[in-house]
């Protein structure tokens, strides 16, 4: 009581992936939060060793009332495309432009080679066909991964969801 406040000087309201579609010292946000993008600016320009998050899970979903539209992020997409896709020989590709993929792809990008990323995800890139390019460049891109796989998969039924544990977050979770 009786302290001023003073605020965190490293705060940044943005859209994190926005952040690698754009040129270095463009403008990232308009006029009307001009200190906002001068911490993005010099936030961009700091290295970052530790990033924790719990990405949103999207994929397929079409529009705002979905509750986690997919934004198109090109650079990103282009990355993505460049590693986890290159790496399998699947056509069905579509699950790994989930935005929790674009999660590890952006962490890892912005960790380099001396960071550690610990995110809560869905486990399909674990054991799916399709996550096989996000393995197999995991195995390249870190010394290190640790996974706790809690299972209790929602979309699993019977048999499977028995043996998985049942729901681990209660049935409205996925």
């Amino acid at each position: 009581k009786g302290k001023d406040y003073h605020s965190f000087n490293g705060i940044c309201l943005t859209d994190t992936f926005q952040l690698g579609e754009t040129a270095d010292g463009e403008k990232l946000f308009s006029e009307i939060f001009p200190q906002n993008s001068e911490r993005v600016i010099e936030q961009q320009k700091q290295p970052i060793k530790v990033i924790i998050g719990n990405p949103p899970y999207s994929v397929g979903q079409k529009s705002a009332s979905d509750n986690a539209q997919n934004q198109s992020y090109k650079a990103l997409e282009k990355r993505i495309e460049d590693t986890y896709i290159a790496n399998v020989d699947l056509t069905q590709k579509r699950s790994l432009y989930d935005s929790y993929i674009k999660a590890f792809r952006w962490a890892t990008d912005r960790v380099k080679e001396d960071g550690v990323i610990a995110f809560v995800t869905n486990g399909n890139w674990i054991n799916s066909n399709s996550g096989a390019g996000v393995r197999r460049c995991f195995e390249k891109e870190f010394s290190s991964v640790y996974v706790f796989d809690l299972r209790g998969n929602q979309r699993t039924s019977g048999e499977e969801s028995r043996r998985e544990g049942g729901k681990i977050f209660g049935s409205g979770s996925r």
